[in-house]
């Protein structure tokens, strides 16, 4: 959901910036953090599509994060979706590429079917965080400019 959060709040740059962080965070868990290695195979290159799909979610949802109900459905929906587009893309690289697996599509959505909702109640919880974040910074935002208005 950080992603997505930077997608719809910071420039577009912010991609970049955030998967270096991403990785660096990552290579001091391989390294120093006692974080196994299986996770490191091609399949880990495929974290840059998966998290773009997060970003690039949160660009689609920035014009709708208005402090409305309806832009905050449409917030939330894009979270849906980019989360789904990301597991897809994050977990079927990594049981297709890490050579971990025997990859057969029973076996894949058996394991989708484990690990996804977790995935998707993760990033829901977030999501409405955020949602709830944002409205009540609005709320405040537009109650300060009818105080200073009516004050003067």
């Amino acid at each position: 959901m950080t992603f997505m959060v930077a997608g719809a709040l910071l420039p577009a740059w912010s991609f970049a910036w955030f998967m270096s962080i991403a990785v660096v965070v990552d290579a001091y868990a391989f390294s120093f953090g006692g974080v196994s290695g299986t996770c490191l195979s091609f399949a880990y290159s495929m974290l840059i599509p998966a998290y773009f799909s997060m970003w690039f979610a949160g660009r689609l949802s920035k014009f709708y994060l208005t402090g409305e109900l309806p832009g905050f459905a449409v917030f939330f929906g894009f979270a849906v979706l980019g989360t789904a587009l990301c597991e897809l893309i994050s977990s079927g690289s990594f049981y297709l590429w890490s050579g971990n697996f025997e990859p057969t599509l029973g076996e894949f959505m058996s394991r989708e079917l484990k690990y996804a909702p977790a995935a998707f109640s993760s990033s829901a919880f977030w999501a409405i965080v955020f949602i709830a974040v944002s409205a009540v910074y609005r709320g405040f935002k537009r109650s300060r400019g009818t105080e200073t208005l009516t004050q003067r």
